[in-house]
């Protein structure tokens, strides 16, 4: 029989492993996008992508517990990116190839509030304990969640590769 702690960490490996797939897709797929993108929504499209690749970086590491010290390093370039967010998106930036939905516009209020949820949640983790693995998957699922609160509301759905 498993125990309380032994249960506790099992299901927060799989809500990382199941983040980091999501963070996957949301990764490898838009860079077809950004061949024809230009000005502000490559740039966005580019900061996405680097924040994408480093929280992968991250997850993968706190899966593994392995060589947290350097979650500090990733954490600390999405803290750098995200401050930008909110301005990576002025009025009139909504033309294809963004992926932004124009809820974003309609919302403005609601999506700076993500935006400064995920500089909230990433300077938390960069301020954690390398030390303290739990503490460090905890901040890490925080941080996932920001991302997942924006993403599901103002980014447009991906289509799967078995719709027609």
């Amino acid at each position: 029989m498993m125990n309380n702690e032994g249960a506790m960490m099992k299901k927060q490996i799989f809500a990382i492993g199941a983040a980091a797939t999501l963070v996957m897709f949301a990764v490898t797929s838009p860079s077809r996008a950004h061949d024809h993108a230009t000005g502000v929504v490559k740039e966005r499209m580019d900061s996405m992508e680097t924040m994408g690749k480093r929280l992968k970086a991250i997850r993968d590491r706190v899966k593994a517990k392995r060589d947290l010290p350097a979650v500090k390093a990733d954490a600390q370039a999405i803290k750098e990116l995200a401050p930008h967010v909110a301005h990576l998106f002025p009025a009139g930036s909504n033309d294809a190839p963004t992926q932004a939905t124009r809820a974003v516009w309609q919302n403005w209020p609601d999506f700076e509030n993500k935006a400064k949820a995920l500089e909230t949640e990433i300077g938390k983790l960069v301020d954690a304990n390398a030390d303290d693995a739990a503490t460090m998957a905890s901040q890490v699922r925080a941080v996932s969640q920001s991302c997942t609160n924006c993403h599901e509301k103002y980014r447009t759905k991906k289509k799967s590769k078995f719709d027609p």
